[in-house]
């Protein structure tokens, strides 16, 4: 139970100290972790994780951290987690705020490191958009609901109306889904 207090915090700690970007950006990083090298979370859960992140108000990372502690080691996990996800980004910015004042609003140095930065997270988040699409665009209904929310979206939808179209709409499916198997199991309704 120790190694994977350990191992939670030390990983989201190091993830909030060396991935730029927030949530979306360390998601393959915890996929390689927790998926793919220590097998401590399916592809599934992970997913499902991905998704109630979203879904749910707070700060991405730290909603993560919570949900992939309390399913590795419950609630110890859960806090081990979010300290590891909290400290670094707490004495990062802290430090940023110290020397921001001094900076020069046209020093090419700082500029030139924030138009890096900003293309950087931008290609780690379309990178986590494409793996996620992959893993959850498995269907016909989940491929035409993608489409529609993206351009709800693109078109400046509050994203709150959108999510809880999403919910409602996977509720109705799924229930059609169920009616249709049972329907089919009573030999179609003769």
């Amino acid at each position: 139970m120790l190694y994977r207090l350990w191992l939670l915090f030390f990983t989201f700690a190091r993830i909030a100290a060396l991935v730029l970007g927030g949530g979306l950006a360390m998601l393959p990083v915890i996929e390689e972790t927790f998926v793919n090298k220590k097998k401590l979370l399916t592809a599934e859960e992970l997913l499902d994780v991905v998704a109630i992140t979203q879904t749910v108000p707070g700060i991405i990372a730290a909603n993560a951290a919570v949900s992939i502690g309390m399913k590795i080691a419950g609630f110890a996990g859960a806090l081990a987690a979010l300290a590891g996800a909290v400290l670094p980004s707490f004495v990062i910015i802290l430090i940023i705020a110290m020397l921001f004042p001094a900076l020069s609003p046209d020093n090419v140095y700082y500029l030139g490191a924030f138009a890096g930065i900003r293309a950087g997270v931008t290609g780690l988040i379309a990178a986590t958009a494409l793996k996620i699409g992959k893993k959850t665009l498995t269907g016909r209904f989940e491929v035409i609901a993608a489409a529609i929310l993206l351009a709800a979206a693109l078109y400046g939808v509050n994203p709150g109306f959108i999510i809880v179209t999403a919910v409602v709409s996977g509720v109705i499916y799924c229930r059609i889904c169920a009616w249709r198997v049972a329907k089919a199991g009573n030999g179609g309704g003769k």
